[in-house]
């Protein structure tokens, strides 16, 4: 008789620790190396809102960094164009040349108070969201929509006349939300109304208040709705956890490698150059 039990890392399953295979989706469990990668990566981010943890780290240290190159801390934002452009903000042509941009840019943010109100709302929406999808169905709505969210304002400020500089978890901020909708309209529950009521009053201050991207928040917003109805109808789940959690851990590794990459842009270089002609100091 077993004397203790561990969870399927592919299901979350209550298995019985001489068991090698999952009773209820099949998989292999991982052996004595994996495990301890895996023991490493829970010691580090807990065994709950990994996702949520890991992607709000992943934002204050893009911040601290943005602070440490520009010398100063910014609460309402001002910084160097140049170092916008280095931490991962989007200017729609750069887009183009550079299109992990759309990814990077979820990612930086223009001041504490930008940053503050979006981890805020981030934290809210990962015990909301990842507690009842999973970090694998968390992290695809969260990346999927933020990507898709600046790929459409990209698309949209390539056909003005100026083109600003973006950034911020925002656009899949509102996807997380528009999952929430499309989950809770897919489990019948009446709150969807509610909660999509307030994300509009709240979307239309906000806009009157200070500038916003309200094209990618809308488009985070209306590519959200189906994947939370989607993973709501799910037929047995856990027989996608698998394939979902690689996928997660693809979108995470991506992230990682966008925001390298604004490192090692060109570009931001340029800028620089010819911001220090200009006399800007450093």
């Amino acid at each position: 008789m077993a004397h203790s039990s561990h969870v399927c890392p592919h299901c979350g399953a209550l298995n019985s620790a001489d068991e090698t295979r999952c009773y209820r989706c099949g998989q292999a469990f991982p052996g004595p190396l994996a495990r301890g990668a895996v023991d490493l990566y829970h010691s580090v981010l807990g065994r709950e809102l990994q996702l949520t943890k890991l992607f709000v780290g992943l934002c204050v240290l893009v911040f601290a960094l943005t602070t440490l190159d520009a010398h100063k801390f910014q609460i309402f934002g001002g910084y160097a164009r140049s170092t916008e452009l280095r931490f991962g903000a989007l200017i729609a042509p750069l887009g183009r040349v550079e299109p992990w941009r759309y990814l990077s840019a979820c990612f930086f943010h223009f001041g504490l108070l930008h940053l503050g109100l979006n981890m805020w709302a981030l934290w809210d929406l990962g015990r909301a969201l990842e507690a009842r999808l999973g970090s694998s169905r968390f992290c695809i709505i969260f990346v999927v929509t933020g990507f898709v969210g600046f790929a459409a304002s990209g698309f949209w400020y390539s056909m003005q006349p100026i083109s600003p500089a973006t950034g911020g978890a925002s656009g899949g901020l509102f996807g997380l939300i528009g999952a929430l909708v499309g989950y809770l309209y897919a489990k019948r529950d009446p709150v969807w109304k509610q909660l999509l009521g307030r994300v509009v009053i709240y979307t239309v201050i906000f806009s009157l208040a200070m500038p916003v991207n309200n094209i990618a928040h809308a488009v985070g917003g209306i590519s959200g709705a189906p994947l939370g109805y989607l993973f709501y109808k799910e037929a047995r789940p856990w027989r996608r956890a698998k394939l979902l959690g690689w996928v997660a851990a693809g979108l995470v590794v991506a992230s990682l490698a966008s925001v390298v990459l604004a490192q090692r842009s060109p570009y931001w270089k340029m800028v620089r150059r010819q911001e220090i002609k200009l006399g800007m100091q450093y």
